[in-house]
């Protein structure tokens, strides 16, 4: 018996000490040109260009310079993109219009002719009302309240509609010069700033459910009009009044081309499961042809909470 085990044992060594080292080569491919452009109506043409990466190159992503950049309205060109640097190209003229189809084609030496196309949406998003209160939850151990906004909106039944919602708030802002002890008061400026918020609607996947914006599609309400809660944190300061008497709320609601709503949600959705390993890899989503990157447009509603 004593010989069996002794016998198991040096098996289970020779095993255990094997190693086999396999070598992976992972083919080098050309870098392929990334477009990032969002139009948004009556405000100028904007494209940022970059290169794609090898998995294992690591830094900054560089802009692409010196590349001609196409922009055709309605398939007729309408200008070429100046090179405003830094792989910015920024149109000093031509606006872009709701409801116009919109193609951006672009050729850089060493790298394939990238394109792709968009319609910017027409004045399809409409908010009917706002009403405004305060709820409470236990969060971890403490008492948070939150400004609650139950916003009313009416969907278009004629065209598929992809929104996204935000909040901004504007009031006067101190500024201060930090540079003496104590510091001292320079003046107020009126600022808008998005702030965080997040939805209670159990229609939403817990990922798309919070952030600067929230994304969702009229699948579940097409041609109707729906209720969406948003929830943002009151100022610590000043926890007794919702919204805060000190500042300006506004809703913006944007009916967004598919490309933006995709790219969008699929970018949340990666950064959502990035830190689980038995999550499935999430690609984003991609409308460039022979790139990367994203051609998307909205057209914006904003609505003042009164």
């Amino acid at each position: 018996m004593k010989q069996s085990h002794i016998s198991i044992f040096i098996v289970l060594f020779l095993f255990l000490g094997c190693e086999t080292v396999v070598d992976i080569t992972i083919p080098v491919e050309n870098p392929q040109l990334v477009i990032n452009s969002t139009l948004i109506d009556d405000e100028t043409i904007k494209v940022n260009l970059t290169e794609s990466h090898h998995i294992l190159k690591s830094g900054k992503y560089q802009g692409v310079i010196g590349a001609t950049v196409d922009i055709y309205e309605n398939d007729q060109l309408l200008t070429t993109l100046p090179d405003s640097s830094g792989g910015n190209y920024i149109s000093a003229q031509f606006k872009a219009q709701k409801g116009k189809k919109y193609t951006v084609e672009v050729a850089k030496a060493g790298y394939n002719t990238a394109r792709a196309d968009v319609v910017l949406p027409f004045d399809t998003a409409r908010v009917l009302n706002v009403q405004t209160d305060t709820i409470t939850f236990d969060d971890f151990g403490y008492t948070a309240t939150y400004a609650r906004f139950k916003v009313e909106l009416d969907d278009d039944p004629k065209t598929d509609n992809y929104y996204a919602i935000s909040i901004y708030r504007g009031g006067y802002v101190e500024r201060y010069d930090w540079t003496v002890n104590p510091p001292e008061y320079i003046d107020s400026v009126y600022s808008y700033t998005k702030v965080y918020i997040q939805t209670e609607d159990p229609n939403f996947e817990e990922y798309q459910s919070f952030g600067e914006e929230i994304l969702f599609n009229d699948e579940l309400f097409n041609g109707s009009s729906y209720q969406i809660n948003l929830l943002t944190q009151t100022s610590w300061y000043n926890p007794d009044h919702t919204p805060d008497d000190s500042f300006t709320y506004f809703i913006s609601l944007a009916n967004t081309s598919e490309s933006y709503y995709l790219y969008g949600l699929s970018s949340k959705l990666q950064y959502w499961t990035s830190d689980n390993p038995f999550a499935q890899p999430v690609t984003v989503y991609n409308n460039i042809e022979n790139g990367f990157g994203v051609f998307g447009a909205y057209n914006t509603a904003v609505y003042k909470v009164e």
